[in-house]
């Protein structure tokens, strides 16, 4: 019988192929293999029945992605099957490419071709196979009793050949494994299992399978101890080379290894793109005196190092950047050149980094001068002095100083807990008035009917209960020095007219007074609200608003600015050690932690969550265990539980891949950097740079596809 005849064609699926066309000839023609394109590569189909939930999916583009999680299965030239009848073997089925077209032959079919077209001589080749594979290989039927075996699987078993025989396998190694091949016919690999006779062994289970229809299991056995020292040289060897590869991505330079004969082995994933078309680690098993051209610095290094035996330096000036090439041998035991360790270095790039680094040094450095000479004008009336180190903090504070002198109306914006109050009491202390007082009053915290007589004040008997005496109001309590008006965006609408005029014309006339009471006070206001939106809504007069807003200082959250989180922390410790006479620290790991939390109620509650912290303290230094238990005490779901990240169930590895995405994407959109991004998740910066670009070229496709 020849081989060719043996040859079947595929049923090959697109997500363009009508499943009911497929399946009306799968039920005409009979059992045929069924095929999917996935990127003109071939996933098998594992069953009729998956073939059939197919047919509800057949707009689900989503489904072909999934599959290219698959193998795809390569396509042999049908002269070479006989040649490579090991690999034909191995596969329950194996695609072949006869005269253009597409076929596909199963193993049962080429086995018995083989067995039928050979002689015995020519067979001996797969009997010696058989028997001399150092484990144990056992056939078994759907009913669990033994087909075929070796010598081999007896040992490990430690059963003869006629008990074996005579036993289910079920019994003896474990029914729950065979079940799990039957129901998902996938194989199960790496099984320890204790047999009742003592044996410790290792067995994968693999389904035999025929035309599309499960006949059997096959089983490979090892010995426990011999796996377990070759489980152990493995893990030894993957543990090394994850190790070189972590060391590789943390150098700055460019690393590449090449053999004697210049064929590359290993590339760091840094390099200098100025002498490379292509990203390094892509030309692994290439060689590089062939790809590149001759006159290449990497090529003239090579030459010489194969040339000399000994290490070569190079300096490549000839383009734009300025690149140091040095190569070092490695020699194996006979002398014979083995391979050549080449480091490449941007110098171009490296003194760039040394200006930055010299640059960021000296503002620095103004930065600290800066803040020095206003922590003492501001201490010196014993004002309060923001703690800061972020740039965007030093610009409010600029803003500040710069406005201090003048009596122009400042318009303090953010978050409720940002400071405002702290950067209204610099603005004073840095001001020609801070010999006078400062009044600070909240909009919001005094009732509609008194706020009126507060900031304004009345004569005596304007009203009953009133100070017989009267009441100066706070503007003129203030005469001379500063007025903080917090909240303002609080200010019920019939009290703006009046403060719209007091500012104006820096009068105001007491509750109850016919005569204008002039004063000479500074007006410093806050709000967390926009005031543009309140114009908007008619809730805050716009003419009001102008009057607010000229010189507007936006002061940033506290997640906007993390360099501050770690001295606001020890300083707030340092006010609570001082008060309760204690001697607690925070650790590294601690203030890590807490400069990974968000801080919707900012510096104030960063103030509470380092005093609950140190509260909670049992010993002096406080490490990250502390500072987690308390984060990780967070609000309650509305139902007494923890709130639920999902609303169905989803597969493990679907919900796994979309918390990762989701912690690696907010990761670069707080740090923008993939180093800190790495740091922050704990995990390699290359892992975050790949996983970032594949979360970025998936939203592109996404917004494409709408």
């Amino acid at each position: 019988m020849a081989l060719a005849d043996d040859l079947q064609t595929p049923i090959v699926v697109t997500s363009n192929t009508d499943l009911d066309v497929v399946k009306a000839r799968l039920k005409a023609d009979g059992p045929s293999y069924v095929f999917l394109d996935v990127n003109g590569e071939y996933v098998p189909v594992k069953s009729f029945a998956l073939l059939l939930h197919l047919q509800d999916r057949r707009g689900d583009n989503g489904l072909w992605e999934a599959f290219a999680d698959s193998a795809p299965l390569p396509v042999l030239p049908f002269e070479q099957l006989t040649a490579r009848a090991l690999d034909v073997l191995s596969q329950e089925v194996t695609l072949v490419r006869r005269a253009g077209e597409l076929k596909y032959i199963l193993r049962e079919d080429f086995f018995l071709n083989t067995v039928l077209a050979s002689n015995g001589d020519e067979l001996s080749w797969l009997r010696n196979l058989f028997t001399s594979i150092p484990r144990g290989l056992m056939i078994v039927d759907l009913n669990f009793r033994l087909v075929n075996s070796n010598a081999e699987a007896h040992r490990i078993l430690r059963m003869a050949p006629q008990d074996l025989a005579d036993s289910r396998l079920n019994e003896v190694l474990g029914k729950q494994y065979f079940e799990y091949v039957m129901r998902t016919q996938n194989n199960l690999l790496n099984q320890v299992i204790y047999s009742s006779n003592q044996a410790t062994m290792l067995i994968d289970f693999v389904p035999l399978v025929n035309n599309q229809v499960m006949t059997g299991y096959a089983l490979v056995l090892a010995d426990l101890p011999s796996a377990e020292a070759m489980a152990m040289e493995l893990d030894s060897v993957k543990e090394l080379n994850e190790d070189l590869n972590a060391i590789l991505s943390t150098i700055y330079d460019e690393i590449v290894v090449v053999d004697g004969l210049g064929q590359v082995l290993r590339a760091s994933e840094n390099y200098v793109a100025s002498q490379w078309d292509q990203p390094p680690p892509t030309l692994i098993g290439k060689t590089l005196p062939k790809f590149k051209p001759q006159t290449s610095i990497i090529n003239r290094v090579i030459r010489e190092v194969q040339k000399h035996k000994r290490k070569v330096s190079m300096m490549d000036s000839s383009a734009d950047a300025q690149v140091l090439t040095v190569g070092n041998p490695v020699f194996a035991n006979s002398g014979k050149l083995q391979k050549i360790i080449l480091a490449s270095r941007d110098l171009t790039e490296f003194s760039r980094l040394q200006r930055e680094l010299e640059s960021t040094r000296k503002q620095r450095e103004t930065y600290k001068r800066e803040l020095e000479e206003l922590r003492q004008r501001v201490t010196q009336v014993n004002g309060l002095m923001p703690i800061y180190s972020s740039p965007v903090m030093h610009a409010v504070m600029q803003k500040a100083e710069r406005v201090a002198p003048f009596s122009a109306t400042v318009l303090l914006q953010g978050e409720s807990g940002v400071g405002k109050e702290v950067i209204a009491s610099a603005i004073h202390s840095l001001s020609e008035r801070r010999d006078a007082p400062m009044i600070k009053i909240n909009c919001s915290a005094i009732p509609e009917s008194l706020l009126e007589s507060e900031l304004f004040g009345y004569e005596k008997g304007a009203f009953s209960g009133a100070n017989p005496h009267g009441k100066a109001g706070l503007f003129v309590k203030a005469d001379k020095g500063t007025l903080f008006l917090d909240e303002i965006s609080e200010i019920p609408l019939a009290i703006q007219a009046k403060l719209l005029r007091a500012i104006q014309e820096r009068e105001v006339y007491p509750v109850g007074s016919t005569e204008p009471v002039r004063f000479d006070t500074r007006i410093v206001a806050a709000t967390n609200q926009s005031l543009p939106d309140l114009v908007a809504q008619g809730k805050f007069r716009e003419d009001l608003f102008y009057r607010v807003n000229v010189f507007p200082i936006d002061i940033p959250p506290l997640r906007e600015r993390t360099e501050d989180i770690g001295i606001l922390a020890n300083h707030f410790l340092y006010q609570f050690n001082s008060t309760y006479q204690r001697d607690l620290r925070l650790t590294s790991s601690a203030l890590e932690l807490l400069e990974a939390y968000d801080y919707p109620g900012n510096v104030r509650e960063l103030q509470n969550l380092v005093q609950r912290i140190a509260i909670s303290a049992n010993e002096d230094v406080i490490d990250a265990s502390v500072v987690e238990q308390i984060l990780m005490k967070g609000p309650a779901a509305a139902d007494g539980q923890s709130p639920r990240r999902f609303s169905q169930v989803v597969p493990l590895k679907q919900a796994i891949e979309q918390v990762e995405d989701e912690l690696v994407s907010l990761a670069m959109e707080k740090y923008h950097s993939s180093t800190k991004a790495a740091k922050a998740l704990g995990i390699n910066q290359s892992t975050v740079s790949r996983k970032y670009q594949a979360i970025q070229r998936r939203r592109m496709r996404q917004t494409e596809a709408k």
